[in-house]
């Protein structure tokens, strides 16, 4: 009797909550059953947001593109797809079709080409002999040869991207075309043929800083686990390169939301949002105007012998103390007498870059103990034991810690190199040297960006390239930056540390507030020093002509021995000169900053065009005449 009073009370129970779900909760469940199997899915990439320089000068906008989008109907068949497919081929210039297409187009016309497969074949299948691959294989292989006029293979081409994709999805058939072809088609009333307007990217300034700026496209391949993993779809338009990688997460916008239809019509839930603007640091006006002095200058260095392998040029301009780029440029002038830009290399080419770097020299120096503040010696060579005697440019008379920066004293730097190792020089003598003695120079430039990377907003960015041998000569070639090499971006960050006083900045292309990297392990009188030496540099030293003398810049020049592959081989074979130039002003509180790199500028000593001074006091006086 308990049993039965159990499974009755049981099946009450049910039929209670039976009755509550189909009267008081029935919208509650069946709202959680739509939720449950409605299809969400998302519109196009949006417009994507502009790009401008620091003063608002649009420098990437974009334009409207018409469209013809085919969205498919449940209703609608094959037969009728084809149909429309046949009207649209008037309209199609060229058909990209392949030999899937074609095949794939004899099936849907043929029945499926049921007749080519035996009937023994189609009774092993049924028996689950064969399996379905293996019976369209088999048809596939038996499809006689296939040849159809232009206007078939156009039809089949429309019919193959009306069907490509996600069911749902709008199906792109006509991109980028005139208003003229667009109102042909769209007259022709066709059924789920509308017209859509999309965007491109324009450059207002055509081709500077393009390459910068990046491009925009589908999602590469090799990378698309993480985009999918970061939320995006498949068929969504992304940076691909430059700021548009970078930024894409400003500049892409929100996807419109829809749910789909029974009929696989949408309706809408979101509408998209357009992507923010970005801004850069970057003044355009500035920009113009280094890119025109650096081909300026380029034609007229060209004019001059002994240029066969001078082709390329770097310069950046910008703020010391926040590490923002207000001007980039890279130039190669070929001789087909043609420029092309290549500023993306400054990210990965690297040189030597010579006495430019003698400020970090100068800290190692004062971090061991091997330079002493005023301290004068006698400029003179260093000769180490089997090695030839290695000197300054010229005899430069006593020189201490500030006038050995101002006249490039590269025998100043060698006796500081040994001293740092617990050495005291003598002639002939053996100087020994450890990894450790390397890396003790390494890690110091390292702090002010020479040998790492300076985390600029630019994808792709490398070092450049560290010496692997070991001896004590090479130490001395590092001392003077005729070892290791640098990329320009690693050389900016340089001069931009000397100039906050060991306060390394990530370098910035788009606005964004500072980030502090480090700072050089190194006490303010011992900048002092290095800053007064930088300065002299352009007030009596190497660098005197390279900026108004009233200006008050402050920086170092660079000469630096390197080898060229002349032939292309791979193989460095002829001996040519790097010419660097690194300043910033003013001195004690510095607005500016810049570099301008000449590799390979002559293959003779005897070369005297002066590129980088003409370069660098034609923008200081831009800069200043300008009201910077």
């Amino acid at each position: 009797m308990k049993f039965k009073f159990l499974i009755i009370t049981i099946f009450s129970f049910f039929a209670v909550v039976l009755i509550k779900m189909n009267t008081t909760n029935h919208n509650y469940y069946q709202q959680l059953l739509s939720m449950k199997t409605a299809q969400i899915v998302y519109g196009k990439s949006p417009q994507r947001g502009r790009i401008l320089d620091r003063y608002g000068n649009v420098l990437v906008d974009n334009t409207g593109i018409l469209n013809i989008v085919y969205h498919k109907n449940k209703n609608l068949s094959y037969i009728d797809e084809l149909k429309i497919a046949e009207q649209l081929t008037p309209y199609l210039n060229e058909a990209q079709i392949t030999e899937k297409m074609k095949q794939d187009y004899y099936l849907l016309t043929n029945n499926n080409g049921d007749d080519l497969i035996t009937k023994e074949e189609k009774e092993l299948f049924n028996a689950r002999k064969l399996t379905t691959e293996e019976i369209e294989a088999l048809k596939k292989e038996r499809i006689p040869s296939l040849t159809y006029t232009e206007m078939e293979e156009k039809k089949i081409y429309l019919y193959y991207l009306m069907n490509e994709g996600y069911f749902y999805e709008d199906k792109y058939l006509f991109m980028d075309i005139s208003e003229e072809q667009a109102s042909k088609i769209i007259e022709l009333n066709l059924p789920q043929i509308t017209m859509k307007v999309t965007s491109k990217r324009i450059y207002p300034y055509e081709e500077t800083l393009k390459s910068i700026f990046g491009t925009v496209g589908n999602i590469p391949k090799e990378k698309t686990k993480e985009y999918l993993n970061n939320g995006y779809s498949l068929n969504d338009i992304v940076g691909t390169s430059g700021l548009e990688q970078i930024y894409d997460d400003v500049l892409k916008g929100k996807k419109a939301k829809y749910q789909v239809n029974d009929d696989y019509s949408l309706t809408l839930l979101e509408r998209e949002e357009k992507g923010s603007d970005l801004y850069l640091n970057i003044d355009i006006s500035l920009q113009m105007i280094l890119q025109a002095t650096l081909k300026e200058e380029l034609i007229m260095a060209k004019k001059k012998k002994q240029t066969l392998y001078f082709h390329d040029a770097y310069s950046i301009i910008g703020e010391p103390l926040t590490g923002n780029i207000l001007a980039i440029s890279g130039l190669r002038y070929s001789d087909d007498k043609n420029f092309y830009d290549i500023t993306p290399t400054m990210l990965t080419s690297s040189f030597a870059m010579g006495s430019v770097v003698k400020g970090a020299s100068s800290t190692v120096g004062y971090q061991t103990n091997a330079i002493t503040i005023g301290q004068k010696i006698l400029d003179s060579c260093v000769k180490l034991h089997s090695q030839p005697s290695k000197c300054s440019y010229k005899r430069l008379g006593y020189v201490d810690d500030i006038t050995a920066l101002k006249t490039s004293s590269n025998y100043f730097q060698f006796i500081t190199a040994i001293k740092s190792t617990g050495n005291t020089y003598h002639y002939n003598m053996d100087f020994n040297v450890t990894l450790d003695n390397f890396n003790s120079y390494r890690q110091t430039f390292a702090t002010y960006g020479l040998g790492s990377l300076t985390n600029i907003d630019l994808p792709n960015e490398k070092i450049g390239m560290i010496g692997e041998k070991i001896s004590g000569d090479l130490l001395l070639n590092l001392s003077i930056g005729q070892y290791d090499t640098y990329t320009p971006l690693e050389l900016f960050q340089y001069i931009n540390t000397i100039a906050s006083r060991g306060k390394r900045m990530q370098l910035n292309i788009a606005k964004k507030n500072p980030t502090l990297l480090n700072e050089v392990n190194l006490d303010n009188m011992y900048y002092d020093r290095i800053i007064e030496g930088f300065y002299e540099v352009f007030h009596g030293g190497t660098a005197t002509s390279y900026a108004n003398f009233s200006l008050d810049v402050a920086g170092k020049t660079g000469t630096s021995e390197t080898f060229y592959d002349s032939d292309q081989d791979n193989v460095v074979d002829t001996k040519t000169i790097n010419s660097t130039v690194a300043l910033f002003y003013p001195k004690d509180n510095p607005k500016y900053s810049m570099i301008v790199i000449a590799p390979n500028i002559t293959n003779t000593d005897k070369y005297t065009y002066p590129f980088t001074k003409n370069i660098s006091l034609k923008m200081t006086n831009h800069l200043t005449n300008a009201g910077y």
